[in-house]
Parts: structure tokens; C-alpha cells; sequence
């Protein structure tokens, strides 16, 4: 159980800090230069897809096992579901690229 309570923890927080930079560089888009907004602007779209992906995954652990606990003692079994660990591929299919118009952009590299 200790295991998979680790995961579910680290999952969830993963799902709140890139949620909340999502927020927050967004918020910020007003407070910096004209010329660094877009590079802004992408990497909240990059933290909200990493946001929509470990929500999947979260879900996606969660339904894979069943959870008991009698008396105290918690078991952990396999439900039958399988894990989907495709989500973090498509993950970095999609961000990967933006990343990397994301550090042209703030380098300020010509074209």
C-alpha cells in the first residue's frame, strides 16, 4: 500500500503544481515584455497539457487497482484495468516541440 500511496501522492501533486503554473503564468502574461508574452503564453499551454495528462494518468492509476482496508491494513490488488502509461508519451509528443519554440522564442534567435 505504501508504494502505491507514494504514487498517488506524487501524481496528485504533480496535478496541483503544474495546474497552478499553468494559473500563474497566465496571470503573469501583463507583468513581462512584449517580446517574451508568446514564449508566456506557450509555456502555460505546456504546463496545462502536462496538467490534462497526469490528471489521465492519475485516473488511470487509480482505477487499476482496488484498494481495501480491514481493521486498519490496507491490500492493494490489481482490479483488472489496465494502466495506461501511453499518456506520458502523448505528453511529450506534444509539449517536446513547444518546448523547443518555446527556448527560440526566448533566446531571441533570428528566423
Amino acid at each position: 500500500y505504501g508504494e502505491w500511496n507514494a504514487v498517488y501522492n506524487a501524481l496528485s501533486f504533480g496535478i496541483a503544481a503544474m495546474g497552478s503554473a499553468t494559473v500563474f503564468f497566465w496571470l503573469q502574461l501583463g507583468n513581462v515584455s512584449k517580446n517574451y508574452r508568446t514564449a508566456l503564453t506557450i509555456t502555460g499551454i505546456v504546463t496545462w497539457i502536462a496538467t490534462y495528462h497526469y490528471f489521465r494518468i492519475f485516473n488511470s492509476w487509480v482505477e487499476a487497482f482496488d484498494v481495501n482496508e480491514v481493521g486498519g491494513a490496507y491490500s492493494v490488488k490489481v482490479s483488472g484495468t489496465p494502466f495506461n502509461d501511453a499518456y506520458r508519451y502523448v505528453d511529450w509528443l506534444l509539449t517536446v516541440p513547444l518546448l523547443l519554440i518555446e527556448l527560440i522564442l526566448g533566446m531571441k534567435l533570428p528566423a
